[in-house]
């Protein structure tokens, strides 16, 4: 994911709030200062928000502001996302609740929905044992990706399903445990 981390606060706030606009009927949709002020009111937006605070925080290694940036949002929204997290432009979660994201990295225009796990397979292991997400990955309710793995680009996660096994681009995964299967891409998937 070269180039995210070189990403202001302000053009990654913009990107997150794009993809809500796309959702919710507005692609196309340009960002203003004054929706990203709205950005902070909206439930939808808040939770992404304030993990991009943390995570910017993280990056200025103050540790201690990152942190309670991350239990406000776990106290306030029923989400835990690691502040070390690199996760790229145009991220969209329509619901947070019960969501823990300590995965290393997750790729641009993600969307994760909620009662998801994205973590280590031992409690407090290094970053580098936590998963890999590439691009345009869609990861349904319920799913886990558990383990030192990656997921390569235009990946779909099914409702439930447990993932142990990397995977290379463009399949779906389904079951417990979760197996591939090859997925047709559109022109027009983003």
């Amino acid at each position: 994911m070269p180039g995210y981390q070189q990403r202001s606060l302000g053009e990654l706030l913009a990107s997150d709030l794009e993809r809500y606009f796309f959702y919710y009927g507005q692609p196309g949709r340009r960002v203003r200062k004054r929706d990203l002020w709205r950005n902070f009111l909206n439930p939808r937006c808040l939770p992404v928000a304030l993990y991009r605070l943390a995570h910017a925080a993280h990056r200025r290694e103050s540790g201690a502001i990152a942190k309670l940036i991350t239990w406000f949002n776990f106290y306030l929204h029923g989400l835990e996302i690691s502040s070390a997290c690199e996760i790229g432009p145009h991220f969209f979660m329509p619901h947070v609740a019960g969501t823990v994201i300590g995965a290393n990295r997750i790729g641009a225009y993600a969307v994760i929905y909620h009662q998801v796990t994205l973590g280590a397979k031992e409690i407090e292991s290094a970053h580098e044992q936590r998963p890999t997400v590439g691009d345009r990955a869609f990861i349904a309710s319920g799913a886990k990706v558990i383990g030192p793995i990656a997921l390569g680009n235009d990946v779909v996660v099914g409702a439930n399903a447990v993932v142990t096994r990397s995977c290379g681009d463009a399949v779906t995964l389904t079951g417990i445990p979760a197996s591939a299967k090859p997925r047709a891409l559109s022109g027009d998937e983003l």
